[in-house]
């Protein structure tokens, strides 16, 4: 098999290779995007709910913080000294975090009393107030969550001899009665009740709506001989809601949504018990991290979560797939209770639910980006660009290395056979100088007009291997650098003239006519002398060459013109030979290529003439135009610029010169 067989086949088979590996990889990388965004989507909502229920617990111990400070300086509800307890709530105010958060403290005692106790946070007093304006339903509630004020107490002598009254597990309305509901501190002994208070684990109730925190205190009167049946009290602790929206909330807010200095999240926390009176599609907006974020009830967001009960979303949806951390610290050892650490008790909140009302405050967020989803389409879309990208690029480099390869194995094929055309072209007139010269050395030619036939023969000879030299050298020049050149005004029937004169050897000894017409009155060109006769007796070699058995070779010159100005000056130099295959005109102008028609046959050449003829003609601004039709012969059109401004006056001064020379 031929090497360029093996070649071709080689190819034909790497390039569907090539191909084929290049569908795989992007088959592989659109998987693997997409398993990536699955997990980065995966991850950001996992990262999404855990902050979520960072905020909520970080609020829980705020809150938290803040009853069990009220309620361990408060101590026995039935011994408040205001002085003593406004200057240790002054005394908290100037460590806490957020001392405007308790906006009143009240106290309510469920033995018939119809109005509030309010410990004055500004005065050393207290006083007795009416429910406050929105009260109206905790109060009821309260009532509701009392025991009955004629219960029966419990005698000593039943607790000396261990028996336990049953205490009944609920409320009378039914809610859950908390495990340290039957007494804890209140049921110490009267001389121990005063000071810092410790419950075994508290529950307090946050009623939303007002926004409170609500505690009970059960203490018992009288002595131990007569005992009587215990008081129920409640601690109300009324929060500042400006301080939760304005201090807490974007406090949480930037902790658990903020990233490198950026919010990524758009952040709400709604108040749903308090939006069922409003317009439609509106919601109380208690906090809002962007404006009008969370107005909007249709809107949809990423993620929510309820701030009290059960780990909910909004709506009640119970959330899955999150763990639920302690929400406050663990119970004091006795030790840190002696040494006077562990001040911090596990606190637990539970919301305060009135019936027919459903309320909530619900966390909500939702991407600066548009939506999490959002933000994972748009990374992958940017990852398959990227990758894509790469393979599109990897595919043209694969492919411009497959056509340089090839365009390098054509370019070496193409300079052997310029080697091998030059060689030829070197020898034949070597061969015949060398004959001659033999000859003439050895005497065989003694006859004087024989000599002068043998001598024109070494002149005809070296003139031609002048002139392939010197193409050669040419071309070699042209390759290297462009060409410049000083263009100036001339004649084309001098030029013409000029080239028929340089190529009449290769005229006559080819036997062909030269048909040529000038039309008159042409305006002068802008061109170089030397390099437009060199491109023209390229041409005419080329005519006669190719030019089969008819033995013509046409030249014409004629003036292009345009709004009746003359633009450019044409040189067609024709012939009626074989012509050229219309699948290689755009190669005949590249350098060393021989037309596979001619390469075997008895006509040689180097395959310099056409691309060193169309280098010149364009390097003085010039162009060269082939028109061909195989069987019936060939037409090269030189385009040539009007030479203007000085050029056109000295030419025809040099005209009318001649004229008038040839006149006298």
């Amino acid at each position: 098999m031929k090497p360029a067989t093996k070649e071709r086949l080689f190819l034909w088979g790497a390039a569907p290779v090539l191909a084929a590996v290049l569908i795989l990889l992007a088959v592989l990388q659109y998987h693997w995007s997409g398993q990536v965004s699955e997990a980065t989507r995966s991850q950001m909502q996992s990262n999404l709910h855990i902050a979520l229920v960072g905020f909520r617990q970080d609020l829980a111990r705020e809150l938290a913080a803040t009853g069990s400070e009220v309620r361990s300086e408060i101590g026995d509800s039935s011994q408040i000294d205001p002085a003593d307890w406004s200057q240790q709530f002054h005394q908290w105010q100037t460590t806490a975090a957020h001392p405007t958060l308790v906006a009143h403290v009240y106290l309510w005692r469920n033995s018939g009393d119809a109005k509030l106790l309010r410990l004055d946070t500004a005065r050393t007093q207290t006083d007795t107030v009416n429910w406050p304006e929105g009260f109206s339903r905790l109060h009821q509630r309260l009532q509701e969550m009392s025991p009955s004020a004629d219960r029966p107490a419990t005698d000593r002598s039943a607790a000396d001899r261990g028996s336990r009254q049953r205490r009944p597990r609920a409320f009378a309305d039914g809610s859950p009665r908390p495990r340290h509901f039957r007494g804890g501190p209140d049921s110490r002994p009267p001389g121990r009740t005063r000071g810092r208070a410790r419950d075994p684990f508290p529950v307090w109730w946050v009623d939303q709506s007002i926004p409170a925190l609500v505690y009970p205190l059960r203490t018992r009167a009288g002595s131990d001989d007569a005992p009587r049946p215990p008081t129920l009290s409640w601690i109300i602790i009324q929060l500042d809601r400006n301080t939760l929206d304005k201090e807490i909330f974007p406090e949480l807010t930037q902790k658990y949504f903020t990233r490198a200095g950026r919010l990524d999240y758009q952040v709400a926390v709604l108040d749903s018990a308090n939006a069922n009176g409003s317009s439609k599609g509106e919601q109380d907006v208690m906090y809002s991290s962007g404006a009008g974020f969370g107005a909007d009830s249709a809107l949809p967001v990423d993620a929510s979560l309820n701030l009290f009960g059960p780990l909910t979303h909004r709506g009640g949806t119970p959330l899955a797939g999150v763990e639920m951390f302690p929400l406050t610290q663990p119970r004091p050892s006795a030790n840190d209770r002696a040494q006077g650490q562990g001040n911090e008790r596990s606190i637990r909140l539970e919301p305060l639910t009135y019936a027919g009302v459903q309320s909530s405050w619900d966390l909500v967020v939702k991407h600066q980006d548009g939506s999490v989803e959002a933000v994972v389409s748009r990374l992958r879309r940017h990852s398959l660009t990227v990758s894509f990208g790469a393979l599109v690029l990897l595919a043209i480099t694969m492919a411009m290395v497959m056509i340089a390869s090839q365009r390098a194995r054509r370019l070496a094929m193409l300079q052997m056979d310029f080697v091998a055309g030059v060689s030829h072209e070197l020898r034949t007139p070597l061969a015949v100088i060398s004959s001659a010269a033999e000859n003439i050395a050895h005497g065989v030619v003694a006859d004087k007009e024989q000599l002068v036939r043998y001598g024109d023969s070494i002149l005809k000879q070296t003139r031609q291997l002048t002139q392939l030299v010197e193409q050669v050298l040419v071309f070699s020049a042209t390759q290297q650098k462009p060409q410049r050149y000083q263009l100036r005004a001339l004649d084309v029937a001098e030029i013409i003239e000029a080239a028929l004169e340089n190529t009449a050897s290769v005229i006559t000894g080819g036997a062909v006519s030269v048909e040529r017409h000038v039309e008159p009155g042409l305006p002068a060109v802008a061109a170089d002398f030397a390099a437009l006769s060199q491109c023209l007796q390229n041409l005419i070699t080329n005519a006669v060459k190719y030019g089969g058995d008819s033995r013509w070779v046409g030249i014409r010159a004629t003036a292009r013109k345009e709004n009746n100005s003359v633009r450019e000056v044409t040189v067609t130099i024709e012939d009626k030979g074989i012509g050229i295959d219309p699948g290689e005109m755009k190669q005949i102008f590249d350098p060393f290529y021989r037309s596979p028609a001619v390469a075997g046959s008895a006509i040689h050449g180097t395959g310099l003439g056409l691309p060193l003829a169309k280098t010149l003609i364009e390097a003085m601004r010039g162009r060269l135009t082939v028109e061909s039709e195989l069987g019936k012969g060939t037409s090269f059109t030189v385009h040539l610029p009007v030479a203007e401004g000085p050029y056109a006056v000295g030419v025809q001064t040099a005209l009318d010169n001649e004229a008038s020379a040839a006149s006298g």
